[in-house]
């Protein structure tokens, strides 16, 4: 079988393959999250309702009929009164912000280590 891979794989073909591995393996290491760092920022109508780690399940009552939902390193808009529930459809989410834009609902995952700016002010 070896033989067999020596007649279709030349030398360069093999370093090339060890080296698209190898990238791959130091890209895995470099994107591993680190939850215990992150936070979860909430804005109801402009204004700061809360910042919770997100290691923390937890459930969220921001207003009557929206829900926020924290849970195993993940955030969701659990429940919401817009008429559409494009900010629910988008479900769960450890990295990008969720937005309800009809009742002016922001998650924001903030990271402590380092400055991960997504969206700018």
């Amino acid at each position: 079988m070896i033989r067999n891979l020596r007649k279709i794989f030349t030398s360069a073909d093999i370093i090339l393959i060890f080296f698209l591995l190898a990238i791959a393996v130091f890209m895995l290491v470099l994107i591993k999250d680190d939850i215990s760092a992150k936070q979860v920022e909430i804005s109801y109508h402009n204004k700061f309702v809360a910042s919770v780690p997100l290691s923390k399940n937890r459930i969220i009552n921001i207003d009557e009929g929206i829900v926020v939902e924290i849970k195993e390193g993940k955030v969701r808009i659990k429940e919401s009164t817009c008429k559409n529930k494009y900010c629910i459809k988008q479900g769960w989410s450890n990295r990008f912000p969720i937005i309800c834009i009809p009742n002016e609902v922001s998650v924001v995952i903030i990271s402590k280590k380092k400055e991960e700016m997504l969206i700018t002010k």
